[in-house]
This record gives structure tokens, sequence and C-alpha cells, in this order.
């Protein structure tokens, strides 16, 4: 590595955007500790997703600008260059992975302050609002923790099994280097440069999986026991002492797994991008592909039924953490195709308009999963309630229960799951127990986040070769406007219904009509993103040409 790169201060203002990126998404380990002290499991780890949030933004700005370096690393042949610049943003990652460590303490802290924030004023607008008053000025200097404090979470970690933080470990190794590499790749093959930058998520799915199979689900177990007092609070403090350092290990350990990404990514693209002209025959197939993603993305109120139920809120959301998984991975198959058709389609010169007509047929499969995912919900309940069960049992190995489910002895329990179609007896009538706010704001999230990597897809299609890649990773323009209505309007709402179910504070009926519409919304969501699709595409383009403008500037 060049030190001398870090001259430019363009790099070091992206090295310094990845360090916070990496901060407050591994800050999400604080919300474990917060959960059992206050006893709001679901409410600390929709707090968590505010951090989330902010991760968002940042990378609103360093992955657009990143690629403004592959585009000159294009031109001028010198893609070394670029190399030894993606190493120092992976040592900023690390470095902001160490400081979110440091400040494990106090960011428990103001977890607990959100918490009980949110409780006091109901909603997370009012929170945020409230922030940035004086009196909410000295609440954050209030949570202020000596670094000190994790000396003493540091004990007890022989409570820990070894594997599931080594797991971590890895996991956060991979997951520091996944966009990156695609964008090395997109330098390497600028014939395949969308059908490169998509293809990240092969190398995320790696980290994902071992997340959702290996580290989640203990964390969950272990965070449930403790809430449930069959475990100590200083088992949950310790696990996040190890969790927090393993994630800067994982960071610098990046650096190690930089050319094994690299290698994957381009294989990939290869392989996908010399098939592309042939992909578009295969549209039904990326039709059924996404209506499957949407269904199982959908069985995320189920999982909040589950919690009321079983009270294990944690360990619910973790088994939806598996579908998730399978949902993300189901994304990783079929946006690399769709940039691989768009790829072949400017290659052979033929016009963008082509395009639009598999994309809103993918579109259309999207409404198909959610009406699937409606229907189905009754049996996923179940199905929840029987995994939440046997994770419990089995102490928080998904690995287990994923082998158990595959075997086919057991392939006769789901077909015991299976439930008719039902909305639990809600009315329309049960609507005035819900905010409307966060059922509006739930209508908006869908609608907004089923077409962000497509719209991004089509707008590089609309623009000329230099810009495509720099509009392909905008797509986070649209998904972050999705993630900032999910962490501010819904996730917070839900989470306190789901809460205050579990505790026996409202009725299980309020979680039923909160999930019946939910779907509901889900529904209307998909159909309102055919009229957003469009438009979302030209302003995707437009940010795409101001990045352009504003950095060929300076």
């Amino acid at each position: 590595m060049d030190p001398l790169l870090l001259t430019d201060p363009r790099l070091a203002f992206i090295a310094l955007l990845a360090g916070v990126v990496a901060m407050l998404t591994t800050l999400n380990v604080a919300a474990r500790p917060a959960a059992v002290r206050t006893g709001q499991v679901a409410l600390a780890l929709a707090v968590s997703s505010i951090f989330f949030m902010f991760t968002r933004f940042a990378n609103l700005f360093y992955l657009p600008i990143l690629a403004t370096y592959v585009d000159t690393a294009v031109r001028t042949g010198r893609v070394d260059v670029l190399y030894g610049q993606i190493q120092w943003v992976v040592i900023g990652a690390a470095a902001g992975a160490f400081l979110s460590w440091i400040l494990l303490p106090t960011f428990v802290a103001v977890y607990e302050a959100g918490i009980q924030a949110v409780q006091d004023h109901g909603s997370m607008v009012r929170v945020l609002l409230g922030v940035w008053t004086p009196r909410g000025a000295r609440t954050l200097l209030g949570c202020l923790r000596s670094p000190v404090v994790l000396v003493s979470w540091s004990r007890g970690g022989r409570r820990l099994p070894l594997d599931f933080l080594a797991w971590n470990i890895a996991a956060s190794a991979v997951w520091t280097v996944g966009a990156l590499c695609a964008l090395h790749v997109s330098a390497l093959l600028p014939r395949f440069e969308a059908t490169a930058v998509l293809l990240s998520g092969l190398v995320n799915a790696f980290a994902a999986i071992a997340f959702t199979l290996f580290v989640d689900p203990k964390a969950a177990v272990i965070t449930d026991q403790a809430v449930k007092k069959v475990r100590p609070e200083q088992d949950v403090l310790c696990m996040s002492f190890y969790l927090g350092l393993g994630n800067f290990i994982g960071g610098l350990l990046g650096l190690a797994v930089l050319p094994l990404g690299v290698a994957m990514i381009q294989g990939g693209t290869i392989y996908l991008g010399q098939g592309g002209a042939g992909l578009a025959d295969s549209l039904w197939a990326l039709v059924a592909l996404n209506a499957l993603v949407t269904l199982l993305a959908s069985t995320t109120v189920a999982s909040r039924v589950s919690a009321a139920i079983t009270r294990n809120v944690a360990t619910a959301l973790a088994v939806y953490n598996f579908f998730f998984l399978v949902t993300r991975l189901a994304q990783q198959v079929y946006a690399p195709i769709l940039g691989s058709v768009r790829d072949n389609v400017v290659r052979g010169q033929a016009s963008p308009d082509s395009l639009l007509g598999v994309f809103r047929w993918v579109i259309t499969g999207a409404s198909l999963g959610i009406l699937a995912g409606w229907l189905l919900m009754p049996t996923f309940v179940e199905i929840y309630n029987r995994a939440v069960a046997a994770l419990d049992r089995r102490h928080g190995s998904t690995l287990s229960l994923l082998l158990a489910m595959l075997s086919p002895r057991n392939w006769l329990a789901f077909l015991r799951c299976m439930r008719r179609p039902s909305n639990f007896g809600v009315t329309l009538q049960d609507l005035r127990i819900l905010p409307k706010g966060f059922l509006i704001g739930n209508v908006l999230v869908v609608a907004i986040h089923t077409i962000g990597v497509l719209a991004a897809i089509y707008a590089g299609a609309l623009l000329s070769s230099s810009l495509a890649r720099t509009a392909t990773l905008l797509s986070s323009v649209i998904n972050g406007v999705a993630t900032i209505l999910v962490s501010v309007v819904v996730d917070p709402t839900m989470a306190r219904i789901t809460d205050q179910a579990a505790l026996g504070q409202r009725p299980l009926r309020h979680v039923h009509a909160m999930s019946v519409f939910l779907v509901a919304g889900m529904l209307v969501g998909t159909l309102l993103s055919q009229v957003f699709f469009v438009p979302a595409a030209n302003i995707i383009a437009l940010g795409a040409q101001l990045l352009d403008w504003v950095f060929q500037t300076l």
C-alpha cells in the first residue's frame, strides 16, 4: 500500500466515510445488553436500525465517489493504483470497527435512553426531533461512558461458544470487502460493469450465511435467556465485548480476503456476462424468483405474531433472519442477471426501452409474491412457532435446525403446519387501533424498495458508459429513502406493539391486526411501485450526472 495515496483528500474522505459506515454497522451489538436491561428486545433491535439508516446515508456518498476512481482506472489502465486505493478504504473500515468497540458502553447507554424515549413519546420521529433540542443534547452527553468499563465486560467468556465468535470474525472480514471487490472487477472487466457491481452480493452472501446460521441465532438465544433470567446479564455483556472486538479483527482480515473476493466475482462476472444475451428469454424465471423473494420477505409479519405467542422475541427474529438469508441469496442471483441483460442491451446498441417491459414484469412478480405471503400467513406463523421452539432446544444452532428441516423424515412436519388462509378474525374496524402514519409509511417503504436496484440498472442503460457504474451504485439513493422510512416510521411501532404483546401489555389481537394490515400495505406498495419506477430511474440518472459534474470540477 502506497501511503502517498492518502495525500488525495477525496480518498482520505472516502476512507473516513468507510470508517463511519463500519462503526455504525457494528454497533448493533450494543442492542443486546440494552435489550436485557430494559426487557424491550424488539424495540432495542428497532432502535439499532437507526444507526443502520445513517450507514445508508454514508453509503450514498463513498461508494459512488469511489466509482469515479474506477472510471479513472479504466481510462488510464492503472487498475493497480485502484487496488491500492481500495486497500486504504478497507483500513478505514477497520478503524471504524475499532472505534465502535471502544464506544460500546456509551452506545448501550444511548440505546437504553432511546428505548425509554420511544416508550415515552410513542414515535421515533418525535424522538429524533428531540435529539436536536438542548434537552436531547444533555441526554446524549449523559450517556458517555468510559471504555475502561470494557475490562469488566470481558469476564465470563468461558460461557460463550468459541466457534460462534470465530464465525463472527470471518463474516466481518468478508462483509467488509464485498462491494469493494465488485468495484475492482468492474474496472478489470469494463464490458460487464453492471454485472460486476451487482455481483458484490456473491461475496456478501457468504457473510450473510455465516451471520444468519452461526452468529445471530446464538446471540438471540443468549439474549432471550438473559431477559428471562435464565442466564446472567454478564453473559450478554461478555458476548457484546467479543463480538465488537471480532468485528475489528475481521475488518483487518478484510485485506487478506480482498484477492479471493476479486477472483470469485471476476469468475462469476465472466460466466454471467457471456451468457447475458440469452437471459432475457428467462423472463418468467426472473418473475418467479422475484415472487419468491417478496414471499419470504413478507414473513417478517409472521415472525412478529410468533414472537408475541412464544414470548421469545429475539429468537423469533433470528428465525426470520434465516428466511431473510434465503431472500438475500435469491436477490444475488436475479440482480446480476438483470445487470447482465442491461450490459448486453447496451453492447448491442438496442433501445433501453426494451428493458422497460422486462423490469415491469419483474415488479409484477413482487406483487404476486406478497399476495402468496398473505394467503400463507397462518402457515408461516405455525412454522415460526415450531422453529422457535426447536431453536431454543438446540441452544441457538440454526445449522442443526436447517439440516433437520431438510431431512425427508421431517417433511411431514411441514405439511402439519399448513393452515387455511385467514385474517385471524381481523376486520376493517381494527384499523382504528393502529397508527395511520405507520401503515402509510409501510406502503411507501415497499413501493420504493421494490424498485431500488431495478431503477438503478435502468438508469445505467439511459446514460453513457462512463456514468453507468455510478448510476448502478446509486441504487442506495432509492433504497436509502426506504431504509429511513423503515427505521423511523415502521420498525419502532411494529417493535413496540410486539414487545407489549409479548409482555402481556396488549392483546394478541393487536399483533394480528398489525400483521394483516402490514401485508395488505405491502401488496398496495408493490402495485404503486409500477408508478414510481420511471421517475426513480430518472432521479438516479440525474444524481449520477450531478456527481460526475461535482467531481470533475474539483
